[in-house]
């Protein structure tokens, strides 16, 4: 699906003007509130995204495409100045106003439950060492907790050897968000999950800058890491399969992901160019033209802490469309990374 022009202008203007806002009033350090005078007096700082996707109509998504925006308390329009409501319109396009959690980029933050979906023995020990590696299961610089392999890639960078093959992650995964250095050790399984120095299965090669304070925008958070000679691996995902090319998202997409802690999980992606200020640490980091991806009903959450660095698929192609990064404490949603973006960034090619 293409979005239309003058929806990405119009999206663009909104979220120029909204999210500065947000940034200026801790939107991310914000919670759901009972006292209305604090949930009035916030809401012209309430936004912390803003998406295209459609409108929602009495509980329900319509035909209608809108500028979507996301706050984390919805207010009627009658307690609000004419200053802090959002528009209906904007140069004469609909609008849409969705109450949600900001998303955090998060590590393993807690002690997560293991939520077993399928029968595969790679997804069971997915928290394991696994000989050989494949994709979805747990990983980590030394210097961090957990999150998960994406999956396998090529580097098409033309100073680099074509036949070394790396492993995929974000950059808060294996670059410990800007703090590490090229050749740093990478375990497979991570830190939080037993692994050490023995379980080395990859050392750092690069990672794409990702730019703090919430001023300058990102647009992915992601990693490479080579692998070590001895080291075997399987060019796919667990559960998944092998990866069978790439696509771009489209509206009310059907995805699939496996990741470290929640294992196989399915969703919907229902924003194509999403705008969000993500919180990392109680702090805002501003990512532009992403993909957010509601959870399956028949699914906890589409992701947790831990999940990080997930490669996400269009269901039952194996095509990947993106790179999950970041999402609220309940997983009721995620966010990721074109995959495009991730590949140019980075200079890779998918196995």
């Amino acid at each position: 699906m293409n979005i239309p022009r003058d929806f990405l202008e119009a999206k663009r203007l909104m979220s120029k003007r909204w999210l500065k806002r947000g940034l200026e009033g801790d939107v991310i350090g914000r919670v759901w509130t009972i006292n209305l005078s604090v949930a009035v007096e916030g809401a012209l700082t309430n936004v912390h995204a803003v998406g295209i996707g459609r409108k929602v109509v009495k509980g329900k998504l319509s035909k209608q495409l809108a500028i979507r925006f996301y706050v984390v308390h919805k207010m009627p329009k009658s307690l609000l100045l004419a200053r802090t409501r959002i528009p209906e319109k904007v140069d004469g396009l609909p609008t849409d106003l969705i109450e949600t959690p900001p998303a955090f980029i998060t590590w393993l933050r807690r002690r997560t439950k293991l939520i077993q979906t399928t029968s595969a023995a790679c997804s069971a020990d997915r928290r394991k060492k696994q000989r050989p590696v494949i994709g979805g299961i747990s990983t980590g610089h030394f210097a961090v907790t957990a999150g998960t392999i994406a999956c396998f890639c090529l580097s098409a960078r033309g100073s680099d050897d074509k036949s070394r093959v790396y492993a995929l992650s974000n950059n808060h995964v294996f670059a410990s968000v800007n703090q590490a250095s090229k050749g740093d050790k990478v375990y497979q399984p991570g830190p939080s999950d037993g692994g050490k120095s023995t379980d080395q299965f990859a050392t750092l090669e690069r990672f794409v800058m990702i730019h703090l304070g919430g001023t300058k925008s990102n647009r992915v958070d992601a990693a490479i890491a080579a692998l070590l000679p001895d080291v075997t691996y399987q060019p796919s995902i667990c559960t998944v399969g092998r990866v069978t090319g790439t696509a771009s998202a489209t509206d009310g997409m059907n995805v699939s992901k496996h990741g470290r802690t929640t294992g196989y999980t399915e969703g919907k992606v229902t924003d194509i160019s999403y705008d969000a200020l993500v919180g990392i640490d109680n702090k805002a980091v501003k990512f532009e033209d992403q993909i957010r991806i509601e959870r399956n009903p028949s699914y906890v959450s589409f992701g947790e802490g831990g999940d990080s660095g997930s490669l996400v698929l269009q269901k039952g192609s194996g095509k990947a469309i993106g790179l999950y990064f970041a999402g609220p404490i309940s997983g009721s949603y995620g966010v990721s990374n074109p995959i495009a973006d991730v590949m140019n960034e980075l200079e890779i090619t998918l196995l």
